[in-house]
């Protein structure tokens, strides 16, 4: 097991930005292309560099023995931060739909304006995704970095995705049900694993967390939607 005094800005960032530069050689995989592409437009990586300082920031000034906890809880605004564009991309929404989500998301602002920004969101997300989960895996030697973190984004994913078709014309599983029962059942789902997450030991036997049975009560009559970017779900 490797100690550490605590982590320091520096070789938090250190670390990262060399992460990135591997990334960027490792052939044509998605990140090394998101890597290459951050490396070859400064001011996307001044962007980037300037947004993942003050995450690794966070980290560093927290005590040295929660140190893994503030670095897991950032994990997880990464993976909401990116969960739109990966929606996008996976379901292949498009036309009136894609519009649909923006609107949702957005409200009222312009399209054309949110897309770029929301894409470029989801570049710095994904590339600072990337160096948190390589410092906590390869350098911390944290296992909750690897499987426990895949299936909380995996729940997350599941989360946004029924949040986004309930708004959208052409989902024919569109109706109230899905508001009032799905969304609030895999709300708590996360939220059970996001603390089984925090709570585990840095070296622990993951074969628990495995085991791990989500149960969650009824949902109440009166639940609604709410935006995954208002509600608890994202909260570190």
């Amino acid at each position: 097991m490797r100690t550490h005094p605590g982590l320091t800005r520096a070789f938090l960032m250190d670390q990262s930005e060399a992460r990135i530069a591997d990334l960027a050689r490792e052939g044509s995989t998605p990140q090394a292309l998101i890597a290459r592409r951050m490396l070859e437009e400064p001011n996307l990586y001044r962007h980037w560099e300037s947004e993942h300082d003050r995450l690794m920031r966070s980290v560093a000034e927290t005590r040295a023995l929660h140190q893994v906890s503030a670095l897991r809880s950032t994990c997880f605004g990464l993976i909401h931060r990116k969960a739109m564009f990966d929606y996008l991309r996976v379901q292949k929404v498009t036309g009136q739909d894609r519009h649909a989500v923006f609107e949702l998301i957005y409200s009222g602002q312009d399209y054309a304006r949110a897309v770029v920004l929301e894409h470029n969101n989801y570049l710095r997300s994904l590339s600072s995704l990337a160096c948190s989960h390589h410092l906590g895996l390869a350098l911390l030697d944290d296992r909750t970095f690897g499987d426990p973190m895949s299936r909380y984004e995996a729940r997350y994913a599941d989360y946004f995705r029924a949040f986004c078709n309930s708004a959208l014309k052409s989902n024919q599983y569109n109706n109230e049900d899905t508001i009032s029962t799905l969304l609030p059942y895999l709300k708590r789902q996360l939220g059970i694993l996001r603390r089984a997450i925090l709570a585990m030991p840095r070296e622990s036997d993951l074969d628990g967390f495995h085991k791990l049975e989500i149960r969650t009560p009824a949902p109440a009559a009166n639940s609604h939607r709410m935006s995954p970017f208002q509600s608890g779900v994202t909260a570190a």
